[in-house]
């Protein structure tokens, strides 16, 4: 009986253990489950919301084929061209000359820097660019960098350099200028004319007309990540359509004008 009475409690706790370990299993599929499906309706939200994504590349960042990318759903690619006073992006040539015909928007870029003067940054752009200013507007990255930071750089002083080179960069390109940067410095440089913003995605501004993007929303249409730095026009399809169109039209007056 004794030993009877052990093989049916040794059953019993060998059925709750089975019973709890397929209960544990049970609730972790449920999670594992929900966590899949909200995210993928995280996803199909933020692809609804964005429709006009593109991407940012630059000589630190890999082979960038511009027919898959656009085949992935970007509309435009930004392709940095210079840095401060001296510094050429050395894949400049090659990505601007294989973008062209892909069917993405081509802008260009230059990263700001703090220390350069601010004539030695417009000639380093214009020996840079020649004529291969592309579709968009000329965008300026200004972006902190070794011991520059929000605590140490002038606002006032940041502002009057970027006015003198969106003012020179404008008449350039006949565009308006695109900063990218942030909301910090947005409030500081908002006032610029002749400017529009790129913003950190959560935020928001009169002037902000496209948005950096996180990690995570580093999305192509099919719902794969992107290996390049992604951003995205704030608007719909058919806002980006009226955007370009009068960005096109904006330039042809203003080129009239000059000559």
């Amino acid at each position: 009986m004794d030993y009877q009475r052990k093989q049916l409690h040794h059953q019993r706790r060998k059925n709750w253990l089975t019973g709890g370990i397929c209960l544990f299993l049970l609730v972790l599929g449920v999670v594992v489950y929900n966590q899949i499906v909200n995210r993928h309706q995280r996803q199909q939200v933020f692809l609804r919301n964005y429709p006009v994504r593109g991407v940012l590349i630059d000589q630190t960042d890999e082979y960038a084929d511009f027919n898959q990318l656009q085949t992935n759903g970007m509309r435009y690619v930004y392709i940095r061209a210079t840095q401060g006073a001296t510094l050429t992006d050395d894949d400049f040539n090659d990505n601007y000359t294989r973008s062209i015909g892909s069917g993405l928007k081509v802008g260009v870029y230059h990263q700001y820097s703090f220390s350069s003067s601010i004539k030695e940054q417009e000639q380093n752009l214009k020996h840079t660019l020649g004529n291969n200013i592309g579709d968009l507007p000329i965008m300026i990255n200004v972006s902190y960098y070794n011991d520059y930071n929000a605590e140490n750089v002038d606002q006032k002083r940041l502002e009057r350099r970027l006015r003198e080179l969106v003012a020179w960069t404008s008449k350039y390109s006949n565009r308006p200028v695109l900063i990218k940067t942030s909301r910090t410095n947005y409030r500081a440089l908002r006032h610029i004319p002749n400017t529009e913003f790129m913003l950190p995605k959560a935020t928001t501004g009169k002037k902000a007309t496209f948005a950096s993007l996180n990690q995570r929303d580093q999305l192509y249409n099919n719902g794969k990540g992107s290996d390049f730095r992604m951003t995205a026009f704030r608007g719909s399809k058919v806002q980006w359509n009226r955007y370009l169109q009068e960005l096109k039209q904006n330039e042809s007056r203003k080129s009239e004008l000059n000559d």
